[in-house]
Protein backbone atom coordinates (compact mmCIF):
# COMPACT_ATOMS: atom_id res chain seq x y z
CA UNK A 1 0.00 0.00 0.00
CA UNK A 2 3.13 2.31 0.82
CA UNK A 3 4.64 1.67 -2.45
CA UNK A 4 1.85 2.27 -4.36
CA UNK A 5 1.18 5.36 -2.49
CA UNK A 6 4.84 6.88 -3.23
CA UNK A 7 4.56 5.42 -6.50
CA UNK A 8 1.44 7.97 -7.44
CA UNK A 9 3.28 10.60 -5.71
CA UNK A 10 6.30 10.07 -7.39
CA UNK A 11 4.22 10.08 -10.61
CA UNK A 12 2.27 13.01 -9.94
CA UNK A 13 5.78 15.07 -9.01
CA UNK A 14 6.89 14.13 -12.30
CA UNK A 15 3.81 15.05 -14.48
CA UNK A 16 4.14 18.52 -11.84
CA UNK A 17 7.51 18.62 -13.26
CA UNK A 18 7.27 17.92 -17.20
CA UNK A 19 4.00 20.81 -16.66
CA UNK A 20 6.43 23.68 -15.35
CA UNK A 21 8.89 22.27 -18.09
CA UNK A 22 6.48 22.41 -21.03
CA UNK A 23 5.33 26.26 -19.76
CA UNK A 24 8.93 27.59 -19.27
CA UNK A 25 9.96 26.33 -22.95
CA UNK A 26 6.82 27.99 -24.04
CA UNK A 27 8.07 31.26 -22.17
CA UNK A 28 11.22 30.89 -23.61
CA UNK A 29 9.36 30.90 -26.87
CA UNK A 30 7.47 34.00 -26.37
CA UNK A 31 10.39 35.22 -25.40
CA UNK A 32 12.34 34.39 -28.52
CA UNK A 33 9.75 35.63 -30.57
CA UNK A 34 9.58 39.57 -28.92
CA UNK A 35 13.11 39.69 -28.29
CA UNK A 36 14.50 38.34 -31.44
CA UNK A 37 12.38 36.36 -34.27
CA UNK A 38 10.22 40.18 -34.49
CA UNK A 39 13.44 41.75 -34.99
CA UNK A 40 15.84 39.64 -37.28
CA UNK A 41 13.47 37.26 -38.93
CA UNK A 42 12.65 36.31 -41.76
CA UNK A 43 16.01 37.33 -42.19
CA UNK A 44 17.63 36.49 -45.70
CA UNK A 45 15.86 32.73 -46.10
CA UNK A 46 12.09 34.75 -46.19
CA UNK A 47 9.32 33.45 -45.47
CA UNK A 48 8.22 31.31 -47.66
CA UNK A 49 10.76 31.98 -50.52
CA UNK A 50 14.06 33.08 -50.99
CA UNK A 51 13.82 37.11 -51.23
CA UNK A 52 14.70 38.96 -54.45
CA UNK A 53 13.92 35.85 -56.63
CA UNK A 54 12.01 36.00 -60.09
CA UNK A 55 10.47 34.05 -62.72
CA UNK A 56 8.77 34.88 -65.61
CA UNK A 57 6.22 32.48 -67.56
CA UNK A 58 5.29 31.95 -71.16
CA UNK A 59 2.85 28.91 -71.37
CA UNK A 60 0.26 27.56 -73.76
CA UNK A 61 -2.42 29.49 -71.69
CA UNK A 62 -0.19 32.28 -69.95
CA UNK A 63 2.09 34.79 -69.88
CA UNK A 64 3.16 36.31 -66.02
CA UNK A 65 5.68 37.55 -64.05
CA UNK A 66 6.48 36.11 -60.87
CA UNK A 67 8.30 38.33 -58.39
CA UNK A 68 9.06 37.37 -54.34
CA UNK A 69 9.31 40.48 -52.13
CA UNK A 70 12.81 41.29 -49.18
CA UNK A 71 10.33 39.31 -46.87
CA UNK A 72 9.75 36.11 -49.15
CA UNK A 73 6.81 36.08 -50.26
CA UNK A 74 4.56 37.15 -53.90
CA UNK A 75 3.99 40.58 -53.18
CA UNK A 76 4.90 44.49 -53.13
CA UNK A 77 7.24 45.05 -50.70
CA UNK A 78 5.37 44.91 -47.51
CA UNK A 79 6.57 46.82 -44.38
CA UNK A 80 7.32 44.54 -41.42
CA UNK A 81 5.46 47.23 -38.76
CA UNK A 82 1.89 47.16 -39.41
CA UNK A 83 0.53 51.15 -40.71
CA UNK A 84 -3.04 52.28 -40.18
CA UNK A 85 -4.57 49.77 -42.73
CA UNK A 86 -6.32 46.87 -41.63
CA UNK A 87 -3.99 44.00 -42.52
CA UNK A 88 -5.39 40.45 -44.27
CA UNK A 89 -3.10 37.69 -44.47
CA UNK A 90 -4.47 35.32 -47.28
CA UNK A 91 -3.12 31.71 -46.96
CA UNK A 92 -2.99 29.01 -49.14
CA UNK A 93 -2.17 26.98 -52.16
CA UNK A 94 -1.36 28.03 -55.89
CA UNK A 95 -4.37 29.69 -56.38
CA UNK A 96 -4.13 32.15 -53.63
CA UNK A 97 -0.46 32.53 -55.06
CA UNK A 98 -2.04 33.64 -58.45
CA UNK A 99 -0.50 30.83 -60.46
CA UNK A 100 -0.57 31.90 -64.23
CA UNK A 101 -1.60 35.57 -63.55
CA UNK A 102 0.45 38.66 -62.52
CA UNK A 103 0.10 40.00 -59.04
CA UNK A 104 -2.48 42.70 -59.46
CA UNK A 105 -4.61 39.89 -60.90
CA UNK A 106 -4.54 37.31 -58.30
CA UNK A 107 -7.57 36.95 -56.25
CA UNK A 108 -6.64 38.41 -52.67
CA UNK A 109 -5.01 42.01 -54.71
CA UNK A 110 -8.28 42.33 -56.10
CA UNK A 111 -10.25 41.53 -52.97
CA UNK A 112 -7.44 44.24 -51.79
CA UNK A 113 -8.54 46.97 -54.29
CA UNK A 114 -12.67 45.64 -54.28
CA UNK A 115 -12.68 46.71 -50.25
CA UNK A 116 -10.66 49.41 -50.72
CA UNK A 117 -12.79 50.98 -53.17
CA UNK A 118 -15.56 50.54 -50.40
CA UNK A 119 -13.96 52.84 -48.09
CA UNK A 120 -12.36 50.62 -46.31
CA UNK A 121 -8.44 50.93 -45.07
CA UNK A 122 -7.24 47.84 -45.36
CA UNK A 123 -4.19 45.75 -47.00
CA UNK A 124 -4.24 42.34 -48.26
CA UNK A 125 -1.34 40.21 -48.46
CA UNK A 126 -0.38 37.22 -50.63
CA UNK A 127 1.04 34.21 -48.72
CA UNK A 128 -0.14 31.62 -51.29
CA UNK A 129 2.62 28.77 -51.93
CA UNK A 130 1.85 26.32 -54.71
CA UNK A 131 1.65 22.97 -54.40
CA UNK A 132 1.00 23.25 -50.41
CA UNK A 133 -2.06 21.68 -48.19
CA UNK A 134 -3.73 22.51 -44.90
CA UNK A 135 -0.80 21.18 -43.10
CA UNK A 136 1.31 23.47 -44.77
CA UNK A 137 -0.76 26.71 -44.46
CA UNK A 138 -0.52 25.65 -40.40
CA UNK A 139 3.33 26.08 -40.78
CA UNK A 140 3.23 29.36 -42.43
CA UNK A 141 0.59 30.85 -40.23
CA UNK A 142 2.55 29.69 -37.27
CA UNK A 143 5.89 31.29 -39.46
CA UNK A 144 3.86 34.39 -40.55
CA UNK A 145 2.10 35.21 -37.47
CA UNK A 146 4.89 37.01 -35.29
CA UNK A 147 6.24 39.09 -38.00
CA UNK A 148 3.06 40.51 -39.85
CA UNK A 149 0.67 40.52 -37.33
CA UNK A 150 -2.24 40.64 -39.21
CA UNK A 151 -5.31 41.75 -38.02
CA UNK A 152 -7.25 38.66 -39.93
CA UNK A 153 -6.25 35.18 -41.72
CA UNK A 154 -7.91 33.88 -44.73
CA UNK A 155 -7.34 31.19 -45.46
CA UNK A 156 -8.12 29.86 -49.30
CA UNK A 157 -8.98 26.11 -49.30
CA UNK A 158 -8.94 24.22 -51.93
CA UNK A 159 -11.81 22.30 -51.41
CA UNK A 160 -11.46 18.70 -53.54
CA UNK A 161 -7.65 18.67 -53.39
CA UNK A 162 -6.88 19.84 -49.74
CA UNK A 163 -9.12 17.36 -48.57
CA UNK A 164 -6.97 14.83 -50.32
CA UNK A 165 -3.91 16.08 -48.94
CA UNK A 166 -5.16 16.47 -45.61
CA UNK A 167 -5.17 12.55 -44.71
CA UNK A 168 -1.57 12.90 -44.54
CA UNK A 169 0.43 12.53 -41.55
CA UNK A 170 1.66 15.34 -39.73
CA UNK A 171 5.49 14.91 -39.04
CA UNK A 172 6.66 15.32 -35.05
CA UNK A 173 8.72 18.20 -36.37
CA UNK A 174 5.06 19.63 -37.29
CA UNK A 175 4.07 19.15 -33.80
CA UNK A 176 6.78 21.06 -32.42
CA UNK A 177 7.30 23.68 -34.68
CA UNK A 178 2.86 24.11 -33.98
CA UNK A 179 4.26 24.76 -30.09
CA UNK A 180 7.44 26.57 -30.02
CA UNK A 181 7.25 28.19 -33.53
CA UNK A 182 9.58 30.90 -32.44
CA UNK A 183 12.34 28.64 -31.31
CA UNK A 184 12.19 26.55 -34.31
CA UNK A 185 12.43 29.38 -36.72
CA UNK A 186 15.48 31.12 -34.85
CA UNK A 187 17.17 27.03 -35.13
CA UNK A 188 16.32 27.08 -38.36
CA UNK A 189 18.10 30.44 -39.07
CA UNK A 190 21.03 29.48 -36.91
CA UNK A 191 21.53 25.77 -39.23
CA UNK A 192 21.31 28.08 -42.11
CA UNK A 193 22.69 31.11 -41.68
CA UNK A 194 25.91 30.94 -43.21
CA UNK A 195 24.28 29.31 -46.42
CA UNK A 196 21.74 31.99 -46.68
CA UNK A 197 24.42 34.58 -45.97
CA UNK A 198 25.47 34.42 -49.87
CA UNK A 199 23.19 36.00 -52.69
CA UNK A 200 24.36 33.19 -54.93
CA UNK A 201 20.65 31.48 -54.03
CA UNK A 202 18.32 34.01 -55.71
CA UNK A 203 17.91 33.59 -59.41
CA UNK A 204 16.53 35.74 -61.86
CA UNK A 205 14.87 33.50 -64.59
CA UNK A 206 14.11 34.07 -68.03
CA UNK A 207 10.77 32.45 -69.72
CA UNK A 208 12.97 30.79 -72.05
CA UNK A 209 15.04 29.64 -69.02
CA UNK A 210 11.59 28.91 -67.13
CA UNK A 211 10.48 26.63 -69.85
CA UNK A 212 14.00 24.52 -70.40
CA UNK A 213 13.00 23.74 -66.54
CA UNK A 214 9.71 22.38 -67.59
CA UNK A 215 11.44 20.23 -70.90
CA UNK A 216 14.31 18.98 -68.61
CA UNK A 217 11.38 17.58 -65.97
CA UNK A 218 9.16 16.53 -68.70
CA UNK A 219 12.25 13.89 -69.77
CA UNK A 220 12.86 13.09 -66.60
CA UNK A 221 9.12 11.95 -65.79
CA UNK A 222 8.35 10.17 -68.76
CA UNK A 223 11.63 8.67 -68.84
CA UNK A 224 10.49 7.13 -65.25
CA UNK A 225 7.11 6.62 -66.07
CA UNK A 226 5.62 2.87 -65.57
CA UNK A 227 4.20 1.34 -68.52
CA UNK A 228 0.69 1.61 -67.11
CA UNK A 229 1.25 5.61 -66.63
CA UNK A 230 2.58 5.92 -69.89
CA UNK A 231 -0.28 4.41 -71.60
CA UNK A 232 -2.88 6.92 -70.37
CA UNK A 233 -0.10 9.24 -71.07
CA UNK A 234 -0.20 7.85 -74.69
CA UNK A 235 -3.92 8.22 -75.28
CA UNK A 236 -3.65 12.09 -74.65
CA UNK A 237 -3.92 14.43 -77.36
CA UNK A 238 -1.96 14.79 -79.05
CA UNK A 239 -1.35 18.85 -78.82
CA UNK A 240 -1.39 18.09 -74.93
CA UNK A 241 1.76 15.73 -75.73
CA UNK A 242 3.42 18.14 -77.70
CA UNK A 243 3.32 21.17 -74.96
CA UNK A 244 4.33 18.85 -72.37
CA UNK A 245 7.23 17.76 -74.29
CA UNK A 246 8.30 21.38 -75.16
CA UNK A 247 7.91 23.19 -71.86
CA UNK A 248 4.61 24.56 -72.00
CA UNK A 249 2.32 22.74 -69.85
CA UNK A 250 2.76 22.10 -66.16
CA UNK A 251 4.75 18.71 -66.33
CA UNK A 252 3.69 17.48 -62.87
CA UNK A 253 -0.04 17.86 -63.60
CA UNK A 254 0.04 15.98 -66.15
CA UNK A 255 2.36 13.50 -64.64
CA UNK A 256 -0.42 13.20 -61.76
CA UNK A 257 -2.95 12.47 -64.04
CA UNK A 258 -0.95 9.71 -65.89
CA UNK A 259 -0.32 8.19 -61.86
CA UNK A 260 -3.79 9.14 -60.64
CA UNK A 261 -6.31 9.38 -62.72
CA UNK A 262 -9.36 8.79 -60.11
CA UNK A 263 -7.83 11.19 -57.49
CA UNK A 264 -11.07 13.48 -57.75
CA UNK A 265 -13.66 10.60 -58.24
CA UNK A 266 -13.80 10.14 -54.37
CA UNK A 267 -14.35 13.63 -53.57
CA UNK A 268 -18.46 13.52 -54.78
CA UNK A 269 -20.07 12.25 -52.09
CA UNK A 270 -19.60 13.08 -48.16
CA UNK A 271 -19.65 9.62 -47.11
CA UNK A 272 -16.07 9.00 -49.10
CA UNK A 273 -14.64 12.38 -47.27
CA UNK A 274 -15.40 11.55 -43.80
CA UNK A 275 -11.77 10.70 -42.85
CA UNK A 276 -10.37 13.54 -44.02
CA UNK A 277 -12.31 16.47 -41.66
CA UNK A 278 -10.62 15.38 -38.55
CA UNK A 279 -6.95 15.91 -40.23
CA UNK A 280 -8.18 19.39 -41.58
CA UNK A 281 -9.72 20.27 -38.80
CA UNK A 282 -6.72 19.90 -36.81
CA UNK A 283 -4.69 21.63 -39.53
CA UNK A 284 -7.06 24.44 -39.21
CA UNK A 285 -7.15 24.59 -35.28
CA UNK A 286 -3.63 25.25 -35.63
CA UNK A 287 -4.20 28.41 -37.33
CA UNK A 288 -6.59 29.25 -35.30
CA UNK A 289 -4.36 29.08 -32.25
CA UNK A 290 -1.70 31.01 -34.30
CA UNK A 291 -4.27 33.80 -35.26
CA UNK A 292 -5.29 34.45 -31.50
CA UNK A 293 -1.88 34.23 -30.45
CA UNK A 294 -1.20 37.82 -31.80
CA UNK A 295 -4.71 38.87 -31.17
CA UNK A 296 -6.17 37.93 -34.81
CA UNK A 297 -9.28 35.89 -36.36
CA UNK A 298 -9.01 33.31 -38.94
CA UNK A 299 -11.44 32.96 -41.28
CA UNK A 300 -11.65 29.91 -44.32
CA UNK A 301 -12.51 30.51 -47.62
CA UNK A 302 -13.91 27.65 -50.24
CA UNK A 303 -11.87 27.69 -53.50
CA UNK A 304 -13.83 26.11 -56.37
CA UNK A 305 -11.88 24.35 -58.59
CA UNK A 306 -13.57 24.13 -62.30
CA UNK A 307 -14.90 20.93 -62.58
CA UNK A 308 -16.87 21.40 -59.46
CA UNK A 309 -18.63 24.34 -61.12
CA UNK A 310 -18.28 25.15 -64.65
CA UNK A 311 -18.86 23.17 -68.13
CA UNK A 312 -15.86 24.11 -70.01
CA UNK A 313 -13.45 23.56 -67.31
CA UNK A 314 -14.84 20.04 -66.28
CA UNK A 315 -14.57 18.96 -70.18
CA UNK A 316 -11.25 20.32 -70.09
CA UNK A 317 -9.90 18.47 -66.86
CA UNK A 318 -10.11 15.92 -68.66
CA UNK A 319 -8.05 16.54 -71.51
CA UNK A 320 -5.48 16.55 -69.30
CA UNK A 321 -6.04 12.77 -67.93
CA UNK A 322 -8.23 12.99 -65.16
CA UNK A 323 -11.47 10.82 -65.00
CA UNK A 324 -14.84 12.60 -63.81
CA UNK A 325 -18.31 11.96 -62.66
CA UNK A 326 -20.95 14.34 -63.98
CA UNK A 327 -21.66 14.45 -59.96
CA UNK A 328 -18.91 16.65 -59.65
CA UNK A 329 -21.45 19.66 -61.32
CA UNK A 330 -23.91 19.42 -58.75
CA UNK A 331 -22.23 18.15 -55.36
CA UNK A 332 -22.03 20.19 -53.01
CA UNK A 333 -19.85 17.53 -50.63
CA UNK A 334 -15.85 19.18 -50.83
CA UNK A 335 -17.12 22.23 -48.88
CA UNK A 336 -19.84 20.68 -47.06
CA UNK A 337 -16.57 18.20 -45.24
CA UNK A 338 -14.42 21.77 -45.73
CA UNK A 339 -17.49 23.27 -43.41
CA UNK A 340 -17.71 20.48 -40.93
CA UNK A 341 -13.55 20.64 -40.09
CA UNK A 342 -14.31 24.59 -39.59
CA UNK A 343 -17.13 23.48 -37.22
CA UNK A 344 -14.75 21.29 -35.32
CA UNK A 345 -12.09 24.01 -35.41
CA UNK A 346 -14.12 26.91 -34.41
CA UNK A 347 -13.53 29.20 -37.34
CA UNK A 348 -16.07 30.97 -39.56
CA UNK A 349 -16.24 29.42 -43.01
CA UNK A 350 -17.37 30.71 -46.22
CA UNK A 351 -18.51 29.25 -50.02
CA UNK A 352 -19.32 30.77 -53.37
CA UNK A 353 -19.73 27.77 -55.12
CA UNK A 354 -23.23 28.96 -55.93
CA UNK A 355 -22.12 32.19 -57.10
CA UNK A 356 -19.57 30.83 -60.05
CA UNK A 357 -22.12 27.64 -60.89
CA UNK A 358 -24.20 30.91 -62.20
CA UNK A 359 -21.90 31.33 -64.42
CA UNK A 360 -21.48 27.81 -65.33
CA UNK A 361 -21.63 27.98 -68.88
CA UNK A 362 -18.98 30.81 -69.21
CA UNK A 363 -15.92 30.01 -70.59
CA UNK A 364 -12.65 31.73 -69.87
CA UNK A 365 -13.47 31.25 -65.96
CA UNK A 366 -10.14 28.97 -65.65
CA UNK A 367 -7.13 27.98 -67.98
CA UNK A 368 -7.92 25.82 -70.70
CA UNK A 369 -5.48 23.23 -69.43
CA UNK A 370 -3.55 24.64 -66.23
CA UNK A 371 -6.74 24.18 -64.13
CA UNK A 372 -6.27 27.70 -62.77
CA UNK A 373 -7.54 30.83 -62.54
CA UNK A 374 -7.34 33.32 -65.25
CA UNK A 375 -7.76 36.74 -64.60
CA UNK A 376 -11.73 36.86 -65.07
CA UNK A 377 -12.10 34.05 -62.52
CA UNK A 378 -9.71 35.58 -59.89
CA UNK A 379 -11.75 38.69 -60.18
CA UNK A 380 -15.02 36.67 -59.79
CA UNK A 381 -13.96 35.43 -56.96
CA UNK A 382 -12.69 38.53 -55.17
CA UNK A 383 -16.53 40.17 -55.68
CA UNK A 384 -18.20 37.16 -54.54
CA UNK A 385 -15.80 36.49 -51.31
CA UNK A 386 -15.84 40.90 -50.84
CA UNK A 387 -19.07 41.26 -49.01
CA UNK A 388 -18.79 38.62 -46.87
CA UNK A 389 -15.00 39.72 -45.67
CA UNK A 390 -16.39 43.42 -45.39
CA UNK A 391 -19.35 42.40 -43.16
CA UNK A 392 -17.31 40.46 -41.06
CA UNK A 393 -14.26 42.61 -40.81
CA UNK A 394 -17.62 45.39 -39.79
CA UNK A 395 -19.30 42.99 -37.10
CA UNK A 396 -14.96 42.72 -35.87
CA UNK A 397 -15.09 46.28 -35.56
CA UNK A 398 -18.69 46.88 -33.98
CA UNK A 399 -17.83 44.30 -31.51
CA UNK A 400 -14.98 46.04 -29.94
Amino acid sequence: MKRTASLLKNLALALVSVWIAAGAVRLLDWTVGEMVVNKWWPGPMGLLFQPGTEDHWKTRDYACDEYINSLGFRDRETPRKKTSAYRIAAIGDSFTYGWGVNLEDAWCKRLERNLREQGMDVEVLNLGKPAAGPNEYAAIAESAMPVLRPDLVLIGCLAGDDLQQAGAGIAWRDLIASRYPNLVHWARYWKNRRVYATQSLISKRSAEECRAIWIEVAKGLLKNMPAEHRARFDRLEESVRADFHNGLINPWMINHAAESPCYFLNTVRIEDLEDRIAPMARAFRRIGNAARRYGARAIVLSIPEGFYVNKEAYRNVQRVGFQTDPGMLATNAPDEAVRRACERAGLDFHCVTDGFRARGEESGLYFEFDRHFTPAGNALFADLVAPLIAEDIGHAARAH
